[in-house]
């Protein structure tokens, strides 16, 4: 058994500032959400050193598709949030780096579907 720290050179801790109020209206979910996040990094640590076994790729794979999911979510309840309140489709293409035209498109289509199950954990929590 080893006493000598994993790393040698000094590594920095992920900071994610959230204020107390958003902490709380997270809940569990900022747990997840991290959990999800370290599991993803690791995995691409792993993917740029090589070796990964297997199991490693697919828990990787089976992370990134959770967080992209939940991101999905989320950015789809900020564009149907984004229209209700009157955003212009100028606003909304340059938050997604793309032109107007796109931007409107994306958002016509998203509005004439229901939200989706992870759209809804987005904005309720459930």
């Amino acid at each position: 058994m080893t006493t000598e720290p994993e790393h040698t050179d000094p590594v920095p801790d992920l900071i994610i500032p959230l204020s107390a109020a958003d902490a709380r209206a997270l809940g569990d979910d900022v747990g997840q959400m991290a959990m999800r996040l370290g599991a993803v990094l690791h995995g691409l640590a792993q993917l740029r050193a090589g070796g990964a076994s297997t199991e490693d790729l697919a828990t990787t794979v089976l992370m990134s598709d959770g967080l992209m999911n939940r991101l999905e979510g989320i950015r789809d309840a900020a564009v149907r949030q984004h229209a209700a309140r009157g955003g212009s489709y100028g606003e909304l293409a340059t938050s997604m780096s793309v032109t107007r035209a796109t931007a409107q498109s994306r958002r016509d289509t998203l509005l004439k579907k229901q939200p989706t199950e992870m759209e809804r954990w987005a904005t309720d929590g459930d």
